[in-house]
């Protein structure tokens, strides 16, 4: 007889904290750099473990959800002639060999080690759904105590499909949300909501709309209005926060499994954290936590194995002018860009991209070979340095890419440029140098 998950969870707790202490000694602390702004590509349970400890004022973790699925990202290119060329990647796999207990050990220990970068007035929050969040919520009532539970917030949607007789649908997700001390504190946030005719109690707007403000509660749906405080609640900035699925037709879309909208993410960070705080994501993918927080003025540490996950993410963050610090644990390509120069323009012009011989391979979809063989196709992104100066570009959502760079003067003409190129499965080509 098959022994019961609750059963098996004191060991799988124990077997976590033994997996845990094994990783931490063959872990060397990152001094001083837990509080930069840096996206990292690498194992996460080794990275965690190098952050000096203390210091999150939010973990926020959305890991696999053991749904037994195979997810797949939508990546958009265009060849050197303009052709939309469209494929499917394969991005990971959520199946695990011994079930749900697999799915433990691998959670268990990474969660032990996020409560230990919390500051004492930090939280964690953990993005599942109903596969896990019971068993995961045990886990963090023996982690964390029990009475250090705040909330089970509820991510509500109805996009996807639907089974008609095998269960009432299911459409929400549960993000649990733990305090490390009872020094936490959420930040209340408000949510205007209009009315047809008014009632006791409501107010009127400039516009002569009949309002109520009330505190936002922990069933999350559609558009949000939230108010940002002000001394006149009349004359209050309201700003429509859509937490709405990332579909098809998102403008947030970036092709990327399992995204999540950007709402979400800015109404988590508005409760739980203030500008300059720090935020930690380990499990990152297409980074749409390191970008609220940047939006928002919070610094923050994003973590991802998958090099196509970094791509997107560099993709996002440098349409916002971040500045940040990016990390591999990946191995360069022999990948190679070729280009040209003109000095008294000050520009550099990317001619083509020879790719390297295993992409097609790591792409893994039907046009796969087409893109590998075409001359520009096969490239996510690109940068040019003249000294500390650095041009990159990356391909667009729709698969647009910039093949110039235009500094802000003509080169002088013993000047080096170095160029690097990303391929569409996230590797870096080594640098290359070039004479001008």
């Amino acid at each position: 007889m098959t022994t019961s998950l609750l059963r098996q969870l004191p060991d799988l707790i124990d077997e976590g904290r033994t997996i845990a202490d094994e990783a931490r000694l063959a872990s060397v602390h990152l001094e001083g750099h837990d509080t930069a702004k840096q996206l990292i590509t690498a194992d996460n349970l080794a990275t965690l473990l190098r952050l000096k400890p203390g210091r999150a004022r939010l973990v926020y973790l959305d890991p696999p959800f053991d749904s037994r699925a195979n997810y797949r990202n939508r990546i958009q290119t265009r060849s050197a002639t303009g052709e939309l060329l469209v494929l499917d990647q394969f991005a990971y796999q959520d199946f695990w060999d011994d079930g749900t207990a697999e799915y433990l050990r691998m959670l268990i220990p990474r969660l032990i080690v996020a409560t230990e970068l919390l500051a004492d007035d930090g939280a964690i929050c953990v993005h599942l759904d109903w596969h896990a969040s019971h068993l995961v919520r045990l886990v963090l009532d023996e982690l964390l105590g029990r009475d250090n539970f705040v909330n089970e917030l509820v991510w509500s949607y109805r996009s996807g499909g639907a089974s008609r007789t095998a269960s009432v649908p299911r459409k929400h997700d549960n993000l649990l949300l733990y305090r490390r001390s009872p020094a936490f504190r959420i930040q209340p946030l408000f949510e205007r909501q209009y009315l047809d005719k008014p009632f006791i109690g409501t107010k009127q707007d400039a516009e002569g709309r009949h309002y109520v403000d009330t505190i936002l509660r922990d069933v999350l749906e559609g558009s949000i209005n939230l108010v940002e405080p002000g001394d006149d609640p009349a004359s209050a900035s309201v700003q429509a926060v859509s937490v709405r699925p990332v579909l098809n037709v998102s403008a947030e879309r970036t092709g990327y499994a399992t995204q999540k909208p950007e709402g979400l993410l800015e109404l988590l960070l508005r409760w739980t954290t203030r500008p300059g705080d720090l935020v930690i994501d380990p499990f990152s993918g297409s980074g749409t936590t390191a970008v609220v927080a940047e939006r928002l003025g919070r610094n923050w540490i994003a973590i991802d194995a998958s090099e196509r996950a970094t791509v997107v993410a560099r993709t996002r963050l440098n349409a916002l002018g971040a500045r940040y610090q990016h990390t591999s644990m990946a191995r360069v390509s022999d990948g190679k860009l070729h280009v040209e120069a003109d000095a008294g323009q000050g520009t550099v012009r990317l001619v083509s991209f020879e790719p390297p011989a295993d992409l097609a391979a790591r792409l893994s979809g039907d046009l796969s070979t087409a893109i590998t063989g075409d001359a520009l196709g096969a490239l996510a992104g690109w940068s040019a340095a003249l000294g500390s100066h650095t041009i990159t570009h990356w391909r667009s959502a729709t698969g647009s890419l910039k093949i110039e760079a235009q500094f802000d003067e003509p080169f002088p003409p013993d000047t080096i440029i170095t160029v690097e190129g990303f391929d569409l499965a996230g590797r870096a080509t080594e640098a290359q140098r070039f004479p001008i």
